[in-house]
């Protein structure tokens, strides 16, 4: 695949993902940020297997989902969908890094800017998309503190075992994105949408609060079938270099 060349009349600023290293990001104070409606019982969500990954999407008769305030500026984002990397093993997995520690597992929230009115305009702006990174690690299974919430999702995923298949889950499905969420600090950058030629259209919000998460949990993930027929036992994108980019974390 050819190297990404930027956007029309802006140069290249840079990949995704990274490494977050603590010894270079710079703190910053920023607004509240703000979502709503994504673990809302209403309506419903569907969930797919696309042959690359487990998607996620949220459905009928419920309000959008919506980012704002943070590193956003005055912007409202709308989600997309959901989508999960894994790798081969429990150790590594994860796309993003902090201060060179993998993790099991990364879950990315897609989010488009509503003030370029359609999806195919956004990958034409640097702030085209939101996207929020939530790591996984797997624990021991006596351990207490595993999230139960993502059962809503795991559950399912015998459902969709080859590419094209997609089942029903609960509508509540992003209910552990909660306690993930609010917590003192995040890190930002900009980065890329890692579709097609890699555009970088994205700001990152990766949170670090580490959600616990079952090896077999992981598992049934990789039980998931490519076009190819073959199991996807990893579907995560190499660290990229940061460049000229500043990684900032946010501070309460």
């Amino acid at each position: 695949m050819s190297e990404y060349t930027g956007l029309i009349g802006l140069p290249t600023t840079g990949q995704s993902p990274i490494n977050l290293d603590d010894r270079l990001v710079r703190k910053r104070r920023y607004p509240p940020l703000v979502l709503n409606g994504h673990w809302l019982n209403d309506g419903e969500a569907r969930l797919l297997n696309t042959g690359t990954t487990a998607k996620i999407y949220l459905t009928g008769n419920r309000i959008p989902s919506t980012i704002c305030g943070g590193p956003l500026s005055d912007d409202v984002y709308e989600l997309m969908e959901v989508h999960f990397h894994w790798g081969e093993d429990d150790c590594k997995g994860a796309e993003h890094t902090i201060n060179n520690t993998w993790y099991s597992m990364e879950c990315h929230v897609l989010h488009w800017n509503r003030k370029y009115l359609t999806v195919e305009e956004c990958f034409r702006h640097k702030d085209g998309f939101c996207i929020l990174a939530y790591l996984f690690l797997v624990q021991p299974s006596y351990c207490s503190c595993i999230n139960p919430q993502l059962e809503r999702i795991t559950e399912y995923l015998k459902y969709i075992l080859d590419p094209d298949m997609e089942t029903k889950i609960p509508a509540n499905c992003l209910a552990w994105m909660r306690w993930a969420t609010y917590c003192t600090r995040y890190y930002t950058y900009a980065g890329s949408y890692n579709v097609a030629d890699y555009p970088e259209c994205a700001t990152w919000i990766v949170f670090p609060v580490v959600i616990p998460v079952r090896s077999s949990e992981i598992k049934e993930f990789r039980r998931l079938r490519d076009k190819d027929g073959n199991f996807i036992k990893s579907n995560w994108r190499e660290i990229q270099l940061l460049k000229c980019r500043q990684i900032f974390l946010a501070v309460s």
